[in-house]
C-alpha cells in the first residue's frame, strides 16, 4: 500500500493531528522529505516525540528525545541507538521502524505495559521522512497515553 490511499485509524486526538500534518506535508506525493519539516510546526506534540535517525541497514539511533519521555522512561536517550534497549523492547521497535522503514508507510499501534508499577495504555504513532536519495532518512515517533 502506498502511502497515498493510506489512512490511519488513530484514536488520540493529538496524533490524528500529527497525522493529518505528515499528511499535508505530503500533498500529492508519496512521502515527506525530511528536509521540508520545519521543526517550529512540531511544537504541539514536542513533549510526546522522539525522532530515530536512520543510519544504515538496520540501525536506529536516537536523535531527539523529548525531557518528558525522558523523566517517564528511565532517562534521556539522544545519541544511542535502540540496541541498547532491553531485548523485547528492542526486537519489538526494530521490527516496527524496520516496517516503517523498508515499506516506506507510517504504522500505530496501542499498547499496554507497567510504568513505574502502573498499568498504562498508549498509542504510538510512527512517521517516515525521505532524504533526497528517496530512501527513509528519519522516523518520527509520537505516543500518548491512553489510559
Amino acid at each position: 500500500m502506498s502511502a497515498t490511499n493510506l489512512a490511519l485509524m488513530l484514536r488520540h486526538p493529538e496524533l490524528k493531528s500529527l497525522y493529518a500534518k505528515w499528511c499535508d506535508l505530503r500533498g500529492e506525493g508519496e512521502v515527506p522529505m525530511a528536509v521540508d519539516l520545519d521543526p517550529s510546526d512540531l511544537r504541539p506534540w514536542l513533549s510526546h516525540l522522539v525522532v530515530i535517525k536512520v543510519e544504515g541497514e538496520g540501525r536506529f539511533v536516537y536523535g531527539y528525545y523529548s525531557a518528558e519521555y525522558a523523566e517517564t522512561f528511565d532517562g534521556d536517550r539522544v545519541g544511542q541507538s535502540i540496541d541498547s534497549l532491553p531485548s523485547l523492547q528492542r526486537d519489538i521497535l526494530k521490527r516496527e521502524y524496520e516496517q516503517v522503514r523498508s515499506e516506506q508507510i507510517p504504522v500505530s499501534r496501542v499498547y499496554t505495559g507497567l510504568f513505574d508499577g502502573e498499568e498504562q495504555t498508549w498509542e504510538r504513532l510512527v512517521l517516515p521522512f525521505l532524504a533526497r536519495d528517496g530512501e527513509v532518512e528519519k522516523l518520527m515517533v509520537a505516543a500518548f497515553r491512553l489510559s
